[in-house]
Parts: C-alpha cells; sequence; structure tokens
C-alpha cells in the first residue's frame, strides 16, 4: 500500500468527533465512505474524511438516517459539481462576450 497516503485512524476519529466506532463502521458498510486498514487498524483515508465528517454530523445534529445522510451527500455533491461546471461556463462565456466585442463595433451591441 502506498505509504505516503494521508489517513486517520478510526479510533482516532470516533474520538475526536465523540462518536461510537460501531456508527462509523455501519456507515462504511453501508457505502458511504470507505474504511481500509493500514497495519491491521482500520482507517479513514484524507479523501474519505470531508464526506465522513459530513455524515457524522448530519447524524449527530439532525438525527439522519444512513440513508437520508446517503441522499443529502450526493445531492451536495452533485451540487458542487454543477456549480463548478456554471463556474466554468460562465468563464466560456464570457472569453465569447470578449471575442465578439473584439470581432464587432460597441455601436453594434448598443443599436439594440
Amino acid at each position: 500500500m502506498d505509504n505516503t497516503r494521508k489517513y486517520i485512524t478510526l479510533k482516532q476519529f470516533a474520538d475526536f468527533h465523540q462518536v461510537n466506532i460501531t456508527v462509523i463502521r455501519e456507515f462504511s458498510d453501508f457505502g458511504l465512505f470507505e474504511i481500509r486498514s493500514v497495519e491491521d487498524s482500520p482507517c479513514i483515508f484524507s479523501e474519505d474524511i470531508e464526506r465522513c465528517e459530513r455524515a457524522i454530523r448530519l447524524y449527530k445534529d439532525f438525527s439522519v438516517n444512513k440513508e437520508g445522510i446517503g441522499i443529502i451527500l450526493e445531492m451536495r455533491e452533485r451540487q458542487v459539481e454543477l456549480q463548478k461546471e456554471l463556474t466554468r461556463l460562465r468563464h466560456q462565456l464570457k472569453k465569447h462576450e470578449e471575442k465578439m466585442m473584439k470581432l464587432f463595433s460597441e455601436e453594434f451591441f448598443d443599436a439594440e
């Protein structure tokens, strides 16, 4: 296994977030994130920590069940993807508008 990857042990994560390890394992078993072993210790790798923390917050703060957490996490990730796409499209539109302004005089656009 690649030893350069960052992770936190399940016990450290559970202690820090004051949650039972069983809850974290149930979320992992449900497919919300992945728990992997490093030197025989169950760990959460850096790419899953944020998702795991969101799941724990939804569970502790709002009493959302794992099915609801899965839906919320997927919706949030989709929202982030759509926001990135919107930003990309706005940037692309701005570039096209700038090209159009160079091709045509400003009077052409002001005439409308």
